[in-house]
């Protein structure tokens, strides 16, 4: 596809997960980079670029990627891209408005619900983050990740049985997702 359409943005992307998946994490780098090159107003694909760039823990690059997505196009995921570029920044103020901002706008974004979760966490308010991760378990109840992070709550406020039923969930949606285990 890259070979038939080079000055697409749409074939680079779908590469650069292809090479992600295959742990070709710095081949999938320069797909998206030429993505952003070809098609400097995707906002998808800069998007992606923020969240390839943190995989390689530069989150400065990520972050910048991350704004100029929601620059272009200011839709509930890519505040949540942009929340979690910040969240790995430890910029907790500013990845908690890029959440809200992604709450104000689809209120039933399971991710922005993590997100938001584990910035409350951070601010040392574990009471709030489990409500969050609690919703956004109840609004993806299928998703390991989700189960593993909620179960981490529990764990973290001492209700190690609750959290013990969440992390079996997680194991069971998703066995090969060493999180729950670990």
């Amino acid at each position: 596809a890259v070979d038939r359409r080079p000055s697409a943005a749409a074939p680079l992307l779908a590469r650069s997960y292809a090479e992600q998946a295959l742990r070709q994490l710095e081949a999938a780098r320069h797909s998206v980079r030429a993505a952003v090159e070809v098609e400097p107003g995707n906002a998808m694909a800069w998007a992606r670029l923020a969240e390839v760039e943190l995989m390689f823990g530069d989150t400065r690059r990520s972050r910048q990627a991350a704004d100029r997505a929601v620059a272009l196009q200011p839709t509930a995921l890519l505040h949540v891209v942009q929340g979690f570029a910040r969240l790995a920044a430890f910029d907790i103020d500013a990845a908690q408005a890029s959440f809200t901002a992604a709450l104000d706008r689809d209120s039933e974004q399971p991710l922005a619900h993590l997100g938001m979760g584990l910035a409350q966490i951070r601010h040392n308010d574990l009471a709030a983050g489990t409500r969050s991760l609690e919703t956004a378990a109840g609004l993806d109840p299928t998703r390991s990740l989700l189960r593993s992070y909620l179960g981490k709550a529990y764990f973290e406020d001492r209700r190690d049985a609750t959290a013990a039923r969440q992390y079996d969930i997680a194991k069971q949606l998703d066995p090969g997702d060493p999180t729950p285990w670990l």
